[in-house]
C-alpha cells in the first residue's frame, strides 16, 4: 500500500476494493448480534480494515433502520447518524481498538486504510471518523457502492478532518449512493468525502476517465445515457441495471480495467 499517497491512488483502490469483497467471504472480527463483520489485514506497514456489506437479513434491518441518531451538537448544529449503521459499528469498535493495539498506543499503531462495499462503506466511514477521534492514523479510506451515512452536519464534520484522504467509488447507476435521504427532507443526507465517478459515457481504460467530485448534470447524463443503452436492448435489464450495478464486482473490473496505472501523489 502506499502510505505516502496523498490524492486518489489507483494501487491502494484495487487493493481495497478486492479486500472489501473478501470481507463477505472470511472475517477476523465478527458480531453475531448485528451481523457485522470485518477482516483486518496487518501489512509491513500499514493495516487495512474491511468491513462487509449487506449479506444477510439482518443486514437489510440494519439498512432501513433509517431513522437519524444524534451524534453531537457543535457550533449550533446537529450532527445525526444513520441509525441502524451506527449500532453495527458500536458493536464491533472495542473489539476493532483492542486488536489495533488499544486507543492508549494510537499514536504507535501503522497507518490504517478502511474499506467496505456497500453496508460495509457505510461503516468504514464511520469507523474512520471514530479512529481519528482516538488518535489513530487514518492513511485513506476508499468505499464502493456506499450509501449515505448522515446529515450535511455530519459531512460536513467529516469533511473537516478526513476528506483529503476519502474516496467514494460510484460505478454508473449503482442505485445505492443515491439513498437514503428520508425521512426528513428539511434536513437532508448527505455524501462525505470525494466521489469518484465511473460513467456510462466512457468506458474506463485509463485513470483519466474517472470522473472525480463531478456536478449533478453531468452524472444525470450519464445514468440515462447508461439506462437507455440498456433499455434498447432489453427493457427488464434496464430496470435492474441500477441494482446490478451495484455488485462489487463491478467495481473490482472496472478498477482492473483500467491500462495505465498511473499513482497519482
Amino acid at each position: 500500500m502506499n502510505i505516502q499517497a496523498k490524492f486518489f491512488d489507483l494501487e491502494n483502490a484495487r487493493y481495497c476494493c478486492k479486500a472489501s469483497a473478501g470481507a463477505y467471504a472470511a472475517a477476523d472480527i465478527s458480531e453475531i448480534a448485528t451481523d457485522t463483520h470485518l477482516t483486518i489485514q496487518q501489512l509491513p506497514d500499514s493495516t487495512v480494515i474491511a468491513f462487509r456489506g449487506t449479506h444477510s437479513i439482518r443486514n437489510w434491518l440494519t439498512d432501513a433502520d433509517f431513522e437519524r441518531r444524534l451524534l453531537m451538537s457543535a457550533g449550533g448544529l446537529n450532527v445525526r447518524v444513520h441509525r441502524g449503521f451506527e449500532a453495527a459499528l458500536n458493536s464491533v469498535l472495542i473489539a476493532i481498538c483492542e486488536a489495533l493495539g488499544g486507543c492508549s498506543n494510537a499514536i504507535h499503531a501503522k497507518p490504517i486504510f478502511v474499506t467496505g462495499h456497500s453496508l460495509g462503506g457505510a461503516l468504514a466511514v464511520l469507523a474512520a471518523m471514530e479512529l481519528h477521534r482516538n488518535g489513530f492514523s487514518i492513511a485513506q479510506v476508499y468505499t464502493f457502492g456506499q450509501p449515505r451515512v448522515g446529515n450535511k452536519a455530519f459531512a460536513d464534520w467529516y469533511d473537516s478532518a478526513l476528506k483529503d484522504r476519502t474516496w467514494r467509488m460510484v460505478f454508473e447507476e449503482d442505485i445505492v449512493p443515491r439513498f437514503p435521504h428520508i425521512p426528513s427532507f428539511r434536513d437532508l443526507y448527505w455524501h462525505g468525502g470525494n466521489e469518484v465517478f465511473i460513467s456510462s459515457l466512457q468506458p474506463t481504460k485509463s485513470i483519466d476517465d474517472l470522473w472525480f467530485n463531478p456536478p449533478l448534470i453531468r452524472m444525470l447524463a450519464s445514468d440515462a445515457w447508461g439506462i437507455w443503452r440498456k433499455w434498447t436492448t432489453s427493457h427488464f435489464t434496464a430496470a435492474l441495471d441500477p441494482i446490478v450495478d451495484h455488485h462489487v464486482g463491478n467495481y473490482i473490473n472496472a478498477l482492473d480495467g483500467i491500462n495505465n496505472p498511473v499513482q497519482i501523489l
